[in-house]
């Protein structure tokens, strides 16, 4: 017997920040903050929430207590499975009041403690640390890198997969450095320069199949007009079987508590009618 499906059953979730709110204190070692579909977090310390109304478009701007490591981590509560929903899609635009103090990730991870979420990726000069949330597939960036950029990588419990063939996008083959048929040691650069008060695009898709690609745009890039694809990875790369959350951390580096602000967040994939 077919299943019964209608056109309104897509899994959809948009955060435009629209509307004002006063400012909202997010404790830290919480079970998190409801915000319409969204879960805000707050690491390492405290974190203010307010909706900004001197900037176009709606923007959740988010302030900390002055520790390193120290942000917000955003997420929701609609799990996304690529074999009944995929293919999933995130995307989030979001920027940071510092490029010299940074901790970012964004993309799709697997495990979300409400209390204290992990940041999948940290690097430190060419030092990358990998830390255990289940599935990971996204982008990072590390101000205290050799080499300022986001790059695109994927890990499974807290082990980057440094041997995935990857398919990278022909605007950022040539970076220096880049690796061009793996995701390499530290990951596939974007070749985008880390600025102050500068918006990121970033997008994450995964397939039914395990395929993957990351999209990702700023106006440092060759492309200044869209998304530009970074890496496409082949069918059976990535878990399709993995409960992803769709999530973003921006953190300070060190003690700066600089202001992170987002424009939009959003994931979407398809029901699964035979549930």
């Amino acid at each position: 017997m077919p299943n019964i499906q209608s056109s309104y059953g897509k899994l959809s979730v948009f955060e435009d920040f629209n509307g004002y709110a006063a400012t909202a204190s997010i404790a830290d070692a919480t079970a998190g903050t409801r915000y319409n579909d969204l879960t805000l977090i707050a690491i390492s310390g405290a974190v203010d929430h307010l909706n900004v109304v001197d900037e176009s478009g709606g923007v959740g701007s988010f302030s900390g207590a002055g520790g390193a490591g120290d942000g917000i981590a955003i997420t929701t509560g609609c799990v996304f499975v690529p074999t009944s929903n995929g293919p999933i899609t995130m995307e989030a635009r979001f920027k940071k009041g510092s490029a010299t103090d940074l901790q970012i990730f964004v993309g799709w991870q697997e495990t979300v403690s409400l209390s204290e979420t992990v940041n999948p990726f940290t690097l430190s000069g060419t030092t990358l640390t990998s830390n255990d949330g289940g599935e990971f597939w996204g982008f990072y960036a590390d101000s205290t890198a050799t080499t300022d950029d986001f790059r695109l990588l994927a890990s499974s419990a807290g082990v980057e997969d440094t041997t995935a063939a990857v398919t990278v996008g022909p605007l950022v083959k040539g970076l220096t450095g880049q690796s061009t048929t793996t995701l390499g040691a530290l990951g596939v650069r974007c070749g985008c320069t880390l600025t102050s008060d500068s918006y990121y695009i970033a997008r994450l898709i995964i397939n039914p199949d395990g395929s993957a690609e990351g999209w990702f745009g700023h106006t440092s890039m060759a492309n200044k007009n869209g998304l530009t694809l970074i890496g496409r990875l082949a069918s059976g790369t990535l878990s399709t079987t993995a409960l992803y959350y769709p999530l973003l951390m921006v953190l300070d580096a060190s003690t700066g508590d600089t202001l992170n602000e987002v424009d939009y967040f959003a994931a979407k994939g398809s029901r699964d009618w035979a549930a």
